[in-house]
Order: structure tokens, then sequence, then C-alpha cells
């Protein structure tokens, strides 16, 4: 494994191992200073993979590469659970919202798709987390009227915007309402997901590298301010993807 990773990386490189096993492309990569991303769906995660890193972290294992690079430990990296689907099918073959999902669930995952952070209010219902100080989210799985957004509307206000996802939405132009930006769950989901690719053309965003919330300001125009475009607010938030992280030598993730 160690001429392996001479031959085909360099130190800071990203090393994925897709089945990971026993942890060996892991503890190899991180005592040669790469990166690296293992995946393992079986319960030796816990009994064998875990407790290896730890050791390597640690400087406690002494066995393979370790007197050849002379590695003395250091580094870390971190756990992450893959949580159920978001969908599932109804048994007309539509794609609705899991059950599995309790409406925190629900509201927490789909702040992270939309690169929002998860930050619910106790005083305001529509309020389940934030981009900027005045760029909101709301989640629920109801199916909405015109009637319930023009509440939101008027509630949400000049100044304040609000993307609104729902199970679906009925009898109103998605567009009626400037302040507001309307999604249907379902299909915010599936267009964040990709299927067939044999590639490596899939994006990964919002990774919750680093908690950085830049303010975006309202730009003055003629006689007075405005909030900027709905577009423009996406953008200004947007995170990077997996690969426009810098590499650095010994970061492990």
């Amino acid at each position: 494994m160690k001429r392996i990773m001479e031959i085909a990386t360099s130190p800071g490189d990203l090393v994925l191992d897709s089945f990971a096993g026993s942890g060996t492309t892991g503890a190899v990569a991180h005592k040669m200073g790469r990166r690296w991303i293992m995946i393992e769906l079986g319960e030796h995660c816990h009994t064998h993979i875990i407790p290896r890193m730890k050791k390597v972290i640690d400087g406690e294992d002494q066995g393979g590469i370790t007197k050849a690079v002379g590695w003395k430990g250091g580094g870390g990296f971190r756990y992450y659970r893959l949580a159920p689907s978001l969908l599932e099918k109804d048994q007309f073959d539509n794609w609705v919202i899991s059950k599995e999902y309790n409406p925190a669930m629900l509201a927490e995952a789909m702040c992270k798709l939309e690169g929002f952070t998860y930050a619910p209010s106790d005083t305001t219902y529509w309020q389940h987390g934030h981009s900027t100080e005045t760029d909101f989210i709301y989640v629920t799985t109801q199916t909405l009227a015109r009637e319930q957004f023009q509440r939101l509307s008027d509630e949400v206000g000049e100044g304040r915007s609000l993307l609104v996802l729902c199970g679906a939405f009925r009898g109103m132009d998605p567009e009626a309402f400037p302040n507001l930006t309307v999604k249907k769950i379902p299909k915010a989901v599936m267009n964040r997901c990709e299927w067939g690719h044999d590639d490596y053309s899939l994006e990964i965003q919002n990774l919750p590298l680093k908690e950085v919330e830049p303010e975006v300001a309202d730009e003055p125009v003629s006689g007075g301010s405005s909030p900027r475009s709905k577009e423009e607010r996406r953008a200004a938030v947007q995170q990077p993807t997996l690969f426009d992280l810098p590499a650095k030598k010994g970061d492990s993730k």
C-alpha cells in the first residue's frame, strides 16, 4: 500500500477508499501525510477502523509503515453516520418524504441541502434556519395555498427573504411574492441527487468543514436601499465543493 501511495499520490492529496474494511488505506495514507476518506457500512467500522485510527493518531500504532516513515502520531478525523434516505416511493410510485423523518430532522436536513444554518426560532414558526441576517428558510410537509403564502409574505415583510420548502403548493404562481422563494421538497431533493454517474462529476456541497457565515449587506440604490435578488443572495452564501478545498498536509477527513 505504501508503494501504491508513492506512485499514485503526493503529500496532501485526497485518497478515497469506498470499501474501508479494516482501515488499512486510511492508516497508511494518514502516516504518509495524505488526506483520506473511508466509507464503510459494516459494523467493523466501530470494531476495527475507529479504534485503529485513534491509535494511529495517538502514535500507539507501531505496525505497518510506522518505522519506515518515522510516524510519531498526530492529525485527526471526523466521523459521520449515513442518514436514511430523505425520499421514498408511495403506492403510486411517486417520490414522497420518508416517514423516518420527524419535522425537526427534516428541517435540519433541508437546511444542509440548501446551504442554510439550522437554527429554529423559539418565537417565529417559519424561521427554521438562516443564511444571512435577513435570509431565512421554512420547511413544512404541508400542501400550501395562496392564502398561506400571503400570510408568510406579510410576516416576512420588506428587506427580508424566505425560502419555503413544502410538500406541495397549489393555486399560486411561485413568483407572485418577491420576498418568497418556493420549492417542493421532493423536487428539491431530487435536484441535489445524481444517479448513474461512472465518473467524478458529482458535486458534493455544503460540507460542515468550517463555520463561516459572511454577512451579505444590501446594496444601496437610488432613493434608498433594496435587497439583492434571490439568485444573488443564494450565490453569496454558496459553500465550496469538496474538490475546491485547499489541500493541507496531514489534514485528514
